[in-house]
């Protein structure tokens, strides 16, 4: 799959399939390379990675769309492509008439466009993978075409109207909200105006909002981890909620793909007839074991992350109520001693142990609990990958047949 950095580059570079963008000269096209005019380019570059432009669409409402795939030893892969569609382009009439219709229960009607077009892609070739989708801004409606086609959907800055999801649509992504990530900045006032979403809610989200602090609404706003191009989520406190479901969508996602090729290799591990072998069967059972264990300490360690800088912000903040009950009763006990104040203090249950001591003993109680359990993941996904290697090492066919 692209990566969002990748993602943000497309949202950029497809509102140029669109004839009439004047802001850049190259436009994208599908053409084959012997009908390309000087201005035309069918391949682009998004992040570090070049990818074919398999399709556009120029359709109605001010709709562009593009179908890409990433060129992989000079060859698309059609097992890894992505639709994208433009968001808003002020100086076409048709796109700000759908984006104020946008602004309605109902939605963009540039989505019917979308589901449209990404229908016939699906139709029209069997032999693509579309695994993702993504839009900015008002292309949000992406979110939908995502949940009726079931295909994981990442958006930027996207305000959309929830609830012009069909029923269908809205009971998928209800139950998967890990297959949609909508990147939103608390106090961007162009998101929170048009379909009047906030933090504090307005048609639910089902999870899929990830709010992060700022007031941008521009792409360009956006930074991505230069090694993963995933989106960068500063540790700020105010950011911990949408980090802690950046990583637990990631984790779903990764699974399930886990999951898909555990299916592949079963097939392929049947494909000679006769069913699964004893070993084969065992192989890929605790294949499937050490996929959820490794999932499950992964997502606990996602929690406990979090959970333990609250406790440590914890442990932190009752020092500095300590401090500031010291400081606030020498202020107005000038006459005592230390030890004097501090046992005046005593009397009225204002101990270090009890505002310090016994809060810092219960947060770290369950800082090591967290480590425990951690450990106790790390034994048994120990413990099932050494019982694979044992099966592989005894069963030569078998391990012939894992080889690439």
């Amino acid at each position: 799959m692209a990566t969002e950095k990748e993602l943000r580059d497309l949202n950029d570079k497809v509102y140029q399939v669109d004839p009439d963008y004047k802001d850049k000269k190259i436009k994208y096209t599908d053409k084959p390379n012997n009908e390309l005019t000087k201005n035309e380019r069918n391949e682009l570059t998004a992040g570090n990675q070049e990818f074919k432009v398999l399709s556009v669409k120029n359709g109605d409402y001010g709709f562009q769309g593009m179908a890409v795939a990433p060129i992989v030893n000079g060859t698309p892969d059609y097992g890894q492509v992505t639709v994208v569609a433009a968001g808003t382009y002020p100086d076409d009439w048709d796109d700000k008439f759908a984006a104020v219709q946008g602004m309605f229960p109902n939605g963009s009607p540039q989505a019917d466009v979308a589901l449209q077009y990404v229908g016939e892609l699906i139709d029209n070739n069997p032999n693509w993978t579309i695994n993702q989708l993504s839009g900015y801004s008002q292309s949000a409606y992406m979110l939908k075409v995502g949940a009726h086609f079931k295909i994981p959907t990442t958006v930027f800055s996207g305000w959309f109207q929830y609830r012009s999801l069909t029923p269908a649509e809205e009971k998928f992504m209800k139950e998967n909200p890990h297959l949609f990530l909508n990147y939103r900045q608390k106090n961007d006032d162009v998101t929170k105006w048009n379909d009047f979403n906030s933090k504090w809610g307005n048609s639910d989200d089902f999870g899929t909002i990830v709010w992060i602090d700022g007031n941008s609404h521009k792409l360009t706003s956006w930074e991505f981890d230069e090694k993963t191009g995933q989106l960068k989520i500063s540790d700020s406190s105010g950011n911990s909620e949408g980090a802690m479901i950046q990583a637990s969508h990631f984790l779903m996602r990764g699974f399930l793909t886990q999951l898909t090729m555990l299916d592949q290799l079963k097939a392929k591990l049947t494909a000679s007839g006769g069913g699964l072998s004893k070993n084969e069967k065992i192989y890929l059972d605790d294949q499937q074991a050490l996929l959820a264990v490794n999932t499950g300490r992964a997502a606990y360690q996602n929690a406990m992350a979090n959970a333990i800088k609250v406790y440590q912000n914890a442990i932190t903040e009752a020092e500095g109520i300590w401090q500031e009950t010291l400081r606030e009763a020498r202020s107005q006990i000038e006459v005592l001693s230390d030890n004097e104040m501090k046992d005046s203090l005593s009397a009225i249950g204002a101990t270090e142990q009890r505002i310090v001591g016994e809060p810092t003993e219960f947060f770290q109680q369950r800082i090591n609990k967290a480590k425990t359990m951690d450990e106790k993941f790390e034994s048994l996904a120990k413990e099932i990958k050494s019982k694979i290697d044992k099966i592989v090492q005894t069963d030569q066919q078998l391990a012939q047949q894992l080889k690439p």
